[in-house]
């Protein structure tokens, strides 16, 4: 430790917006595993999640003079951040679709087997990446606010200003998110 005094977020931004290059570089430092851990979460996928964290922080970079510094910084960069992995997962869904197509105009072919290959059920076995997979396949409306919450720790009222809604509406939200999981992973529902 160097003993100097930490640099709040809205001093490093004031900062950058001076022109000071070496602030926003400490603001990235900053909040990059945050933002990289959501990602993860939210995507599922490690370099999609990277590329999230990028593109947020362009974003971010772009959008900076428009930060009102009565927020707090990382709720506002999470709420960008969730704006890129939707961005992502709509991205994802067309470009699957139009494989799809593409595969059915082609020719018809024989649907892969439905049992699992050795691989998978390997992968089974492991907890983590289970509840990886389920968190991911929540609807948005439900992994949101579970992510910004249980996983990322932001008050209901934080994660209400980051997804534009009520405290209120968020434990509705986080209450359903954790039974849909409590179902996908065949927990008890009381868990």
């Amino acid at each position: 430790m160097t003993g100097e005094p930490q640099d709040s977020d809205t001093d490093l931004v004031h900062r950058a917006l001076a022109g000071e290059e070496r602030a926003y570089g400490r603001l990235m430092t900053r909040h990059k595993d945050g933002l990289y851990r959501f990602a993860r979460r939210y995507s599922g996928n490690s370099d999609d999640a990277l590329e999230i964290v990028q593109l947020t922080f362009i974003s971010a970079w772009q959008a900076l003079a428009r930060f009102d510094t009565g927020r707090a910084f990382d709720v506002w960069l999470r709420a960008i951040a969730l704006n890129k992995c939707r961005d992502m997962a709509r991205r994802r869904k067309v470009r699957r679709f139009m494989m799809a197509l593409g595969q059915v105009s082609e020719r018809q072919a024989d649907p892969p087997s439905p049992e699992a290959g050795p691989e998978t059920r390997l992968l089974d076995r492991d907890e983590l990446r289970r509840a990886d997979a389920a968190i991911s396949s929540l609807p948005d409306g439900l992994k949101a606010p579970l992510l910004l919450t249980a996983l990322e720790g932001l008050t209901m009222a934080e994660a209400g200003a980051v997804l534009g809604m009520s405290a209120k509406a968020v434990e509705n939200r986080l209450y359903r998110a954790r039974k849909a999981l409590a179902q996908t992973l065949q927990l008890p529902e009381d868990s």
